[in-house]
């Protein structure tokens, strides 16, 4: 005897409801009688639970004392995997057990018990990594410092204040290039302020002699 059971679709193309029904019906062949199919159409961005043809299935399958929600997958189902988990999680609660018709690795068809004890498992195992992917993302951007917008500064006030020091006890500007791991151009940015201490970039020419 085929036990009885209730269909929910969520589809985003029409093309898509034809292919979920015939393979739905596939599936049902030998075990499962269809009493009704509920269809949401473009509704696969909202929670499971927002949407109308979603709760006149549940209204629907307490009234009529339908153990069996059969749908086409969980992808399908929902897109967001915290509805999904959620409403597979309220649906178990009512009483409900979730069957999906493509790539089914949960098993039990026969046994709602066993089914609903399988999704259970499989639920809080999704719970586990879906917390620990959320805190493992948190992490890193906790620890991360704020940083300036734009080009950092090469050099703080302290460190342009000991370059300046530097060059007016008459350091070269080549060895301030090294001593402080700058540009030229930016010594020379720092030192337009200051043109008594810009002196020679490249120092005077040797002369040759004749």
């Amino acid at each position: 005897m085929k036990e009885d059971s209730i269909v929910y679709l969520s589809t985003r193309k029409k093309s898509d409801f034809k292919h979920q029904k015939d393979a739905i019906e596939q599936f049902c062949k030998y075990k499962f009688s269809v009493r009704k199919t509920f269809h949401d159409y473009r509704q696969s961005s909202k929670p499971p639970e927002k949407r109308d043809e979603y709760q006149r299935m549940i209204e629907f399958a307490l009234d009529k004392g339908i153990q069996t929600v059969i749908i086409y997958s969980l992808p399908e189902f929902s897109r967001n995997c915290d509805h999904c988990v959620r409403e597979l999680r309220t649906l178990m609660d009512k009483g409900l057990v979730v069957i999906w018709a493509d790539h089914n690795f949960i098993g039990y068809r026969g046994d709602p018990d066993m089914q609903r004890d399988a999704l259970a498992d499989f639920i809080t195992f999704l719970d586990f990594y879906r917390h620990t992917a959320r805190h493992d993302k948190k992490a890193p951007s906790a620890q991360k410092k704020k940083r300036p917008i734009g080009r950092p500064r090469a050099l703080d006030a302290p460190k342009i204040q000991e370059l300046l020091t530097a060059r007016r006890d008459g350091q070269s500007i080549s060895a301030i290039c090294r001593k402080f791991a700058v540009s030229r151009s930016t010594v020379s940015k720092i030192l337009a302020d200051y043109p008594e201490l810009k002196g020679e970039w490249k120092g005077r020419r040797r002369t040759t002699p004749e």
